[in-house]
C-alpha cells in the first residue's frame, strides 16, 4: 500500500456498504443484510486505518524520539535508583513523559531495541479504546448501535497524521485522551472499583502530558455533582499527592513571556473554539494573509457547537433524569479537550484573529479537534434519545460531515505520509555522510536539537551501540564519495522527461520562500526513486515522491499516483555548488544512476 494506497477501491467499498446499508430500510429482502452491512462500514474505515499506517511507517526516530532515546540510554546506563527515576521523570519543557519512557522500556525488556514502527501502532491502538468506549455508551443507552456507524470515521482518519505517524506523538496524545476518557468512565461507574480506576487512570494520564492535570479538575467536578462529597475528599488527597510529586521531584520551573490572553479576550476566545473544532483545519498551507481561511472560520464554528454542547451536557447534569456512567464519560471527555484548548490559549495567546493564519496549530493537535466531534455527536445522540424525526436526522448530518473530513484527509494526506517515509528512510544517509537530517532543520548542515558540535553525534553513536536505534541501519547507500562510482551508468543517460525549477512558496513558518522543484517522468515503466544532486563536494540523495492525480483524472483512472515524481524543498536545505542531476532507480535489485544531463547552479 505504499505504492498503491487503493484509495479508489476503499472508496467505492464505502460507497456500496452506505447505499446497500440504505436499501435494507426499503426492501424487506435485504433487511437481514443489514447487521453484517453495518458491521462492515464499523470495520472498514478502522482497518484501513491501520493498514495505510502501518505501511508508512519506518523504523527511524523522527525530532523529539531522539531526546526519550538520549534519557532511556542514560537510565539504562544508571545504578542509582534515584537518578535513574529522574532519568525517568525527565522534564521536556513543563511536561514529564514517564509513561512514553516505561513503554520504550518494555519494548527493550522483551525485543533489545526501541522499534518506532511498533511504537507508534501501539500508540495508535489506544484509539480503538475510545472507541470501544463510545460503542458502550449508546448500548448502555439502549440507542441502536446503528447510530455508532458514523463514529469511526471521525476517529480513524488522517486529520491528525502528525500524529498518528510521529513516535513520541503516538504514544503521548492518542494514550493521553484514553487514559482521560476512562478515569471520567471510572468516576462515573458509582462504586469503589470505579474510584480505583479513576484514580489510576488520572495519575497515567498525569504522566503522559502535563495537561493530563486536567483529569483531576474534569473527576472533581463529576464528583461534586454526583455530591459524593467523602470520595471528593480521597480525590483531592490523591491530586495532591499527585501533583506535588510532579512539581517537586527534580522539576525547574519555566517562565513564559508571552502575553496575557486576557489583554486581548475576543481574539484568544476565537482561537480557543478554534481549537476546539479544530477537526475542520485542512491539509493545506496557512501563511498570514490579511484575509480570514475558510476551513479556519469553520474552525471556529464547529467550536462553537461543541461549546454549545458541552453546556447543554452539564445542564444534564443538574437535572432530575437518571444519569448512567455513560453521562459522567460524555461530561469527563468534553471537559478534558475544552480544557486542553484553554491551556494551548494560555501557553501561546494571541492578539489577532487566528483566522488570518500563520503558525498556529502543528497537525499533531487536530486529535483532540477530533475527539471532541466525536464526543460531541456521541452526546446529541443520547440527548436525542426518543426524538423521532431529530435523532435519525442527527446522525444522517453527522455522517455526511464525517465520512466527508474522512475521504479529504486520505486524499489530501496520504503525500504527506509517503513524504515522511522516504525523508526519514534518508535520515540515515545524511547523517552518516553531511552530519545532519533531511527531516530536520531549516538549513542545510544545520546541527540537529541542540545546535552542539558534538552532541548528537555522540548521542547517536551511544544509542546505536546500546541497540535502541537502527539509523544507521536504515542507510543502504555507500558514501557520499562513492555513490556515484558505485550506481552510476554513465552510458545510459535517463531517457524520460526530467525538470528543475523555482518556486516561491508562502509558508507558516515564514521561511524564505524560494524553493527547488525537481521532476521526472518513469522510463520504461520503470519509477525512479531518487533524485541524485552530484558536486565535486556533494552527493545528495532526494526522494521522488510520486504525485496524486487531480480528482477528475482519480475517478477516470481510478488510480491514486500519476506515472510522475516530484521533490520540492527550501533552496536554504541544498549547499551551494554546481550540481548535475541524475536519476536512481532499483534495475533486477540493484541501484543503478542515470544522468540527465541536467545541472542545477546553487549559489
Amino acid at each position: 500500500m505504499l505504492h498503491n494506497p487503493f484509495l479508489f477501491e476503499y472508496f467505492g467499498l464505502i460507497l456500496v456498504l452506505l447505499l446497500l446499508f440504505g436499501a435494507t430500510f426499503v426492501s424487506d429482502k435485504l433487511k437481514a443484510l443489514r447487521p453484517w452491512v453495518a458491521g462492515g462500514l464499523i470495520i472498514a474505515p478502522v482497518v484501513y486505518f491501520y493498514l495505510i499506517l502501518s505501511a508508512h511507517l519506518v523504523n527511524v526516530p523522527f525530532t523529539d524520539d531522539y531526546n526519550l532515546l538520549e534519557t532511556i540510554y542514560k537510565f539504562r546506563q544508571e545504578t542509582n535508583f534515584v537518578e535513574s527515576m529522574k532519568f525517568l521523570f525527565e522534564q521536556i519543557n513543563q511536561h514529564r513523559f514517564p509513561f512514553e519512557r516505561t513503554i520504550m522500556l518494555i519494548m527493550v525488556f522483551f525485543t533489545g531495541t526501541v522499534n518506532i514502527k511498533v511504537q507508534i501502532l501501539v500508540g495508535n491502538m489506544f484509539m480503538l479504546g475510545i472507541l470501544f468506549m463510545f460503542f458502550r455508551s449508546l448500548k448502555k443507552e439502549d440507542i441502536s448501535w446503528y447510530y455508532f456507524i458514523p463514529v469511526p470515521y471521525i476517529l480513524f482518519n488522517l486529520v491528525y497524521f502528525e500524529n498518528a505517524f510521529w513516535g513520541i506523538a503516538a504514544i503521548q496524545n492518542t494514550p493521553l485522551l484514553f487514559f482521560a476518557f476512562l478515569s471520567a468512565y471510572g468516576l462515573g461507574r458509582n462504586d469503589q472499583k470505579g474510584l480505583v480506576i479513576g484514580i489510576v487512570a488520572a495519575i497515567v494520564t498525569t504522566y503522559i502530558s502535563g495537561s493530563g492535570m486536567l483529569t483531576w479538575i474534569s473527576g472533581a467536578l463529576i464528583l461534586i455533582l454526583q455530591r459524593r462529597f467523602s470520595l471528593l475528599f480521597q480525590w483531592a488527597i490523591a491530586a495532591a499527592a499527585v501533583i506535588a510529586f510532579y512539581f517537586l521531584f527534580d522539576y525547574h520551573f519555566i517562565t513564559s513571556e508571552a502575553e496575557k490572553p486576557w489583554k486581548h479576550p475576543i481574539y484568544n476566545l476565537i482561537f480557543a473554539l478554534g481549537f476546539w473544532g479544530n477537526a475542520f483545519y485542512l491539509d493545506i498551507p496557512h501563511p498570514s494573509i490579511p484575509g480570514f481561511y475558510t476551513d479556519m472560520i469553520l474552525c471556529v464554528l464547529a467550536g462553537a457547537v461543541i461549546g454549545l454542547i458541552m453546556l447543554m451536557w452539564l445542564l444534564r447534569s443538574l437535572s432530575n433524569a437518571r444519569l448512567h456512567w455513560t453521562h459522567w464519560l460524555i461530561l469527563g471527555a468534553l471537559m478534558f479537550v475544552i480544557g486542553t484548548g484553554c491551556m494551548f490559549v494560555l501557553s501561546r495567546p494571541l492578539s489577532n484573529w487566528m483566522m488570518h493564519g500563520g503558525k498556529l496549530l502543528s497537525r499533531r493537535y487536530m486529535i483532540f479537534g477530533i475527539a471532541g466531534l466525536a464526543t460531541a455527536y456521541v452526546a446529541l445522540i443520547i440527548m436525542t434519545k426518543g426524538i423521532r424525526q431529530l435523532q435519525p436526522g442527527i446522525a444522517i448530518f453527522s455522517m455526511l460531515v464525517f465520512l466527508s473530513l474522512h475521504v479529504v484527509s486520505y486524499f489530501k494526506s496520504i503525500p504527506q505520509l509517503r513524504k515522511q517515509y522516504e525523508e526519514l528512510s534518508l535520515d540515515g544517509y545524511f547523517f552518516q555522510n553531511f552530519s545532519t537530517f533531511l527531516t530536520t532543520g531549516n538549513n542545510f548542515g544545520d546541527i540537529p536539537f541542540w545546535n552542539h558540535p558534538t552532541r548528537m553525534k555522540e548521542l547517536v553513536s551511544s544509542i546505536e551501540k546500546d541497540g535502541l536505534s537502527k539509523l544507521y541501519e536504515s542507510n543502504q547507500f555507500p558514501a557520499q564519495q562513492l555513490l556515484i562510482k558505485k550506481t552510476g551508468n554513465r552510458q545510459q543517460s535517463y531517457q524520460a522527461k526530467t525538470g528543475v525549477s523555482v518556486l516561491m512558496r508562502a509558508n507558516e513558518e515564514a521561511l524564505p520562500p524560494k524553493s527547488i522543484c525537481l521532476s521526472a517522468e518513469s522510463q520504461n515503466g520503470v519509477a525512479p526513486s531518487y533524485f541524485v544532486l552530484n558536486s565535486d563536494k556533494y552527493t545528495i540523495l532526494l526522494p521522488a515522491l510520486p504525485v496524486p492525480h487531480s480528482v477528475s483524472d482519480f475517478l477516470t483512472t481510478r488510480t491514486y499516483y500519476q506515472p510522475l515524481y516530484e521533490y520540492t524543498l527550501f533552496r536554504n536545505k541544498l549547499p551551494a555548488g554546481n550540481f548535475s542531476l541524475w536519476m536512481m532507480s532499483k534495475q533486477e535489485g540493484k541501484w543503478i544512476s542515470n544522468p540527465t544531463g541536467k545541472t542545477l547552479l546553487l549559489y
